[in-house]
């Protein structure tokens, strides 16, 4: 039996605009798209659960900038050399993202949290 759980999935992968900025910031240390390769290329969420794809959108439009930082942290811990402002649209520019309904936990035992 496969069991789903409430929420659904934002997935949130690089695209090359984040990597210019990343290589620009850290020019001893260039990333590459191939570099990332497949394993680890993007980050996963679990937001709330919504009905429809449009609310699953509107959802993550009111807390970009949330995500927008999250990201953006896991390339430079120094947000006075991030991007301003973070806006929408380059948001857009920067990642590819994907909201998925449908989340199975196939994995037995519970689900662990840790807080950062």
């Amino acid at each position: 039996m496969l069991n789903t759980i409430n929420r659904d999935a934002l997935i949130i992968i690089p695209k090359q605009p984040l990597l210019d900025w990343v290589n620009y910031i850290y020019p001893e240390a260039p990333v590459t798209m191939e570099s990332l390769g497949k394993h680890d290329h993007g980050n996963v969420y679990l937001i709330p659960e919504t009905d429809h794809p449009d609310d699953a959108l509107n959802y993550l439009r009111k807390n970009m900038e949330l995500y927008f930082e999250t990201e953006l942290f896991d390339w430079c811990t120094d947000d006075k050399l991030w991007p301003k402002p973070l806006t929408w649209e380059l948001f857009e520019r920067w990642f590819d993202y994907s909201i998925q309904s449908v989340v199975v936990d196939m994995a037995k035992g519970p689900i662990m949290k840790d807080e950062y």
